[in-house]
């Protein structure tokens, strides 16, 4: 393990050592599971977005299936994908038709 020094507020001390009365844990302990609850969920939803992106320049979803997942309406796919140098493929009629049923 790596010693690492934090500044905490007055009241977030507080709470802090309140829980690791209340539990029976150190403070260090609280704060390790709070890192890795908020970082493990980053990294899941980066890695939820790489699939897709990869399931899109494969062709085996569409635009509208991309949107969906990435959690966005379907122009803001569109801006994510230029900026990730992804071109934007044209959908045929039955691809605008599932969007369609999709939305």
């Amino acid at each position: 393990m790596k010693r690492t020094n934090i500044m905490l507020t007055d009241e977030q001390h507080r709470k802090l050592k309140s829980y690791s009365k209340k539990e029976g844990r150190t403070l260090g302990e609280l704060v390790r599971e709070a890192v890795d609850n908020v970082y493990k969920k980053k990294d899941v939803v980066d890695h939820r977005k790489s699939v897709a992106l990869d399931a899109y320049k494969e062709g085996l979803i569409s635009l509208g299936k991309l949107s969906e997942i990435l959690g966005v309406d379907i122009l803001s796919a569109r801006l994510y994908l230029k900026e990730q140098g992804i071109s934007v493929g044209g959908q045929d009629k039955y691809e605008i038709a599932m969007d369609a049923a999709n939305a």
